[in-house]
């Protein structure tokens, strides 16, 4: 008996974990899609923000939209879904024809031909982008409810296996179920960031655009005027660090791919100590850091190592608003490793959060997402290394990033 519910166990696992990697598989798709539609319509605002004195920036936009066009299209594997493919792309393409036809008109002629293109661009292509958009969003709601359906099958069919099945079942069946239910949190946490990236993207972006390029033509023109620009330039910092916390939800649910070369890490050091020495020196923080005397380089992605260094430098200045000590210590290579580690003289990591730094939405700040440790971990993994968290002896936190380290050439 204890056999035959044991055989029972493992034939309803492997059923449900078939039927929750299909319903997986299905709702990546959704989401990829539903990325492209929201990544079309960024691009298409963009496009309609542009002023008429720079529309030499138009025909770089046109690639990406109709780069974005083709993967759309590749993606679509619904019938209705590639009938709104097909729709957007040819109403796209009757406004490429209208932009074109401009070059040769005058100058008047030329003025009434863009507002014609881009009136099209308006009541045709964005409109076609935004109905692909909400038929994608729609399709992830009906994943989760079929993921939901297969969780819910999963626990009852549990249930029955652990009510009647024997020791042996019981432990299987709770070992498969544990496994799996990690994995379905994950995919529906997966699927909410996917919602909440693409709509930040559709509704913080575009404004966001539209005030950048305005306060990028006003600074030009106050520079050219020789009047001082300083808060017109702090106004564009600030637009751009929003962007950059805007870009980590999107990070986190379509984590980039490292385009992998020979980076000198004490560079990459240097240009993180760059961005983040203002706020050090505001709030009256001592950087360290000496470069080794022989270069330590590594096969990585340079702007993803920078990211995650900017992170970990950013997280070390909460914790010592009123002054301390930040250093970046990079270790030669030892066995075939590099080590390279961001020490502060803050209050340390509470023992009982060492183990959920990396889960995601985790965080111990009023204001933070949870999400920057989580992305720093992944690049870290994505580059065949790690990132580990300890307290220092004598107080503070310390964050160690092992890679793997290049050969010397010659």
């Amino acid at each position: 008996m204890s056999v035959l519910f044991l055989g029972s166990c493992i034939t309803a696992a492997i059923y449900l974990h078939h039927q929750q990697s299909t319903s997986l598989r299905i709702l990546d798709e959704d989401l990829q899609s539903r990325q492209y539609g929201a990544d079309l319509l960024r691009e298409l605002h963009d496009l309609i923000a542009l002023p008429r004195d720079r529309r030499q920036e138009a025909a770089p936009l046109h690639k990406k939209i109709q780069g974005l066009l083709a993967r759309a299209k590749q993606a679509a594997d619904k019938r209705e879904e590639a009938r709104l493919v097909a729709r957007l792309e040819a109403s796209f393409d009757r406004y490429l024809e209208r932009w074109q036809a401009e070059a040769s008109l005058d100058s008047s002629s030329s003025e009434n031909a863009d507002k014609s293109a881009l009136g099209l661009l308006e009541a045709e292509t964005v409109p076609a982008a935004r109905a692909l958009e909400h038929f994608n969003a729609g399709e992830i709601g009906r994943a989760e409810v079929t993921l939901d359906r297969t969780v819910t099958w999963m626990a009852w069919g549990f249930v029955g296996v652990g009510t009647f099945g024997s020791l042996a079942g019981l432990l299987l069946g709770y070992g498969v179920a544990r496994g799996l239910g990690r994995t379905v949190l994950r995919a529906e946490s997966l699927a909410e960031v996917g919602e909440i990236a693409a709509g930040m993207a559709h509704e913080l972006r575009n404004p966001l655009t539209a005030i950048k390029m305005l306060v990028q033509m006003n600074r030009e023109e106050t520079e050219a005027q020789g009047l001082p620009a300083e808060d017109l330039q702090v106004i564009e910092q600030e637009i751009l660090r929003m962007e950059a916390r805007l870009n980590v939800f999107i990070d986190f649910a379509r984590p980039p791919k490292p385009e992998r070369r020979r980076v000198n890490l004490a560079a990459v050091v240097d240009q993180t100590l760059a961005l983040v020495g203002g706020r050090a020196r505001k709030q009256r923080v001592t950087v360290k850091f000496t470069p080794p005397s022989t270069p330590v380089e590594v096969e990585a992605d340079g702007e993803q190592v920078r990211q995650l260094l900017v992170n970990l430098a950013l997280n070390a200045l909460d914790v010592m608003p009123r002054g301390g000590i930040l250093e970046i210590d990079l270790r030669p290579p030892a066995n075939e490793i590099v080590e390279l580690a961001v020490l502060d003289t803050g209050p340390g990591i509470p023992p009982r959060h060492l183990s959920r730094l990396y889960e995601p939405f985790f965080t111990s700040k009023e204001m933070g997402l949870g999400l920057g440790l989580v992305v720093s971990q992944r690049i870290a993994q994505d580059h065949g290394g790690e990132l580990r968290a300890t307290n220092r002896p004598q107080g503070g936190a310390c964050f160690v990033l092992r890679l793997p380290a290049t050969p010397s050439v010659g």
